[in-house]
């Protein structure tokens, strides 16, 4: 019996169901992961090429002609860029160990400064291990290489992607059909795919222009490898808040052991001047309103799913968040409250949204 007399699961057995089928669900996709990651990521690459089939559609070229033409565009991009990290990467491994004995060598003159006002050996010593940057070095090749492993599985992410075009271009429509006839789920699932794919768009736009800034200056600024940071910073970019920073670590590391804190601090400045402008002025406007979640669901998307799906579950974490609210959560009148949560909808609205989850 529940609490008002009927026969049915109780509000915590409820709760306990829930929270035992998401724990059977995320190992799941922690086991698959690789699988799912190729997936998502085809899907998105599939969107972000939507506004390229728009605009050969309007000049009315036959299907095949559009179909080829996305192919060929996505196919040699992908290419491009895994070419890319794996030279950059190469590059970056033959300095690294140069940069380690600089980076060691700051620790002993940081600790040098700090015995010469007076602190112990050992009190210096545990300072000035702070400030090794050698382990930001590492990470960042841990980093090149994760990417690396992603875009080297891909024969199945290829596949995929080449088959959705196929379903895209060739068959057009089916799920405008399916939503205006036969399901209303489906209506859902077509509303909330064509908001993801303003989101991507609109990020990869914003990526393009933030990574080619960035590159400018850290070129300008004498920064090694700047045009493999200026795309790290613009592929960051899809982390909400963190990314921001963490496509500011390695270039300011490097700053710091070539040239010193002065130069390190301009070329900081200039960064968050650029990243700040557009996250803070010109991103929300384009992509959180349309997103509707909260910033605070925003950052769990980008440090849970990394958890589950590895480093390129930030990368995907926003777009599987909203997936979980809009087709999931917001389906079911009991969880709809949850949705409403999770979202920068208006009071009102949220309000309506809780009233028909209780009723």
């Amino acid at each position: 019996m529940n609490i008002t007399g009927q026969p049915g699961l109780t509000p915590a057995l409820r709760i306990l169901l829930l929270t035992a089928g998401a724990v059977v669900t995320l190992w799941g996709m922690s086991t698959y992961a690789a699988y799912i990651n190729s997936a998502i990521l085809a899907v998105m690459i599939v969107l972000a090429c939507d506004p390229l089939v728009g605009w050969l559609r309007r000049r009315r070229l036959p299907n095949w002609v559009v179909l080829l033409c996305a192919l060929l565009v996505s196919v040699l991009a992908l290419v491009a860029f895994a070419g890319f990290l794996v030279y950059s990467a190469a590059q970056f491994a033959q300095a690294l160990p140069a940069y380690q004995q600089q980076a060691q060598a700051l620790v002993q003159n940081v600790q040098a400064w700090l015995q010469g006002f007076g602190l112990d050996a050992a009190g210096s010593d545990a300072v000035a291990a702070q400030t090794d940057t050698a382990t930001a070095l590492n990470w960042v090749e841990a980093l090149l290489k994760s990417l690396i492993g992603i875009l080297g599985s891909g024969v199945t992410l290829a596949m995929l992607m080449i088959f959705l075009f196929v379903d895209v271009v060739l068959f057009p429509g089916r799920l405008t059909w399916q939503a205006r006839h036969v399901s209303a789920y489906a209506g859902r699932l077509l509303d909330f795919t064509g908001g993801l794919r303003q989101y991507i768009v609109v990020m990869v736009i914003i990526g393009t222009f933030v990574g080619g800034l960035n590159t400018v200056l850290f070129f300008v600024t004498g920064v090694d490898l700047p045009l493999l940071w200026g795309v790290l910073s613009g592929l960051l970019n899809f982390i909400p808040f963190i990314g921001f920073w963490f496509g500011l670590i390695p270039p300011a590391v490097l700053a710091l052991l070539e040239f010193g804190p002065q130069r390190m601090l301009l070329m900081a400045a200039g960064y968050i001047l650029i990243n700040a402008t557009v996250q803070n002025l010109i991103q929300p406007r384009l992509v959180v309103v349309r997103l509707n979640l909260t910033p605070f669901m925003s950052l769990i998307s980008a440090t849970f799913w990394p958890l589950v799906l590895g480093p390129v579950g930030a990368i995907i974490g926003v777009p599987l968040t909203m997936a979980v609210q809009n087709l999931l959560l917001d389906v079911d009148p009991s969880t709809r409250w949850l949705a409403a949560m999770m979202s920068t909808a208006s009071g009102e609205k949220g309000e309506s949204l809780a009233e028909e989850g209780s009723a």
